[in-house]
């Protein structure tokens, strides 16, 4: 159990720098910075889709999947902290 939360944090470690980076790289254009927000979301929703109906059948695959999902559903809301941080409080700061 400790390494999934040892995992999960580095996931939302990376989807968090992630989003910082492309802010940086394009601060003038918002909705890109939510571009990997959207595709962790997109890829969570399909792994958990995949193990809950239960399509692939070798041995634990189905649970493989559910903690895909929940790894890839961190991701999102990481990114989408991040976003949503980015959006609101930064411009606070800049104004002052």
């Amino acid at each position: 159990m400790d390494r999934f939360i040892l995992i999960l944090l580095g996931i939302v470690a990376l989807f968090s720098s992630i989003t910082y980076l492309i802010w940086r790289v394009s601060p003038r254009v918002k909705l890109v910075k939510y571009t990997p927000t959207v595709l962790c979301l997109l890829v969570g929703v399909y792994f958990f889709y995949i193990g809950k109906t239960g399509q692939v059948h070798e041995g634990f695959a189905d649970l493989a999947n559910i903690i895909l999902s929940m790894m890839f559903l961190a991701g999102f809301v990481s990114g989408l902290a991040t976003s949503i941080i980015i959006d609101l409080i930064v411009p606070r700061f800049k104004s002052k």
